[in-house]
């Protein structure tokens, strides 16, 4: 879904996805990470939007797969002209070395003073 707010381009996007448990799998509760990105393709493609989710999905007892949906609520940025905005293009995946980068990041943070 797509709206234009106030001069504000509005997106609310989603996926539906699948965990499967390979041969040394077990049942528990993983962290998919999943990104959501708005990008202006062309020469030079400039990210417009990025955010990664951590989406939590259990697994049960006997279940060799389970399905999961995301739904990104908060994508918004200034309204794009007519001809940027036919280049825009939303891309969403898996991303598992964003995930660990901004593992890294947070690790590295120094602590706070007082």
């Amino acid at each position: 879904e797509c709206a234009n707010v106030a001069g504000t381009l509005t997106i609310k996007v989603g996926l539906h996805g699948r965990v499967v448990l390979g041969p040394a799998g077990t049942p528990g509760t993983i962290e998919v990470p999943v990104r959501y990105a708005l990008v202006e393709e062309g020469p030079e493609p400039k990210t417009v939007y990025s955010k990664l989710y951590r989406v939590p999905v259990t697994i049960g007892e006997g279940q060799p797969s389970v399905s999961f949906t995301h739904i990104e609520e908060e994508m918004a940025v200034p309204m794009p002209p007519p001809a940027v905005f036919d280049r825009y293009v939303i891309y969403v995946g898996y991303d598992p070395l964003g995930s660990a980068q901004e593992r890294r990041q947070t690790k590295k943070r120094p602590a706070k003073k007082n």
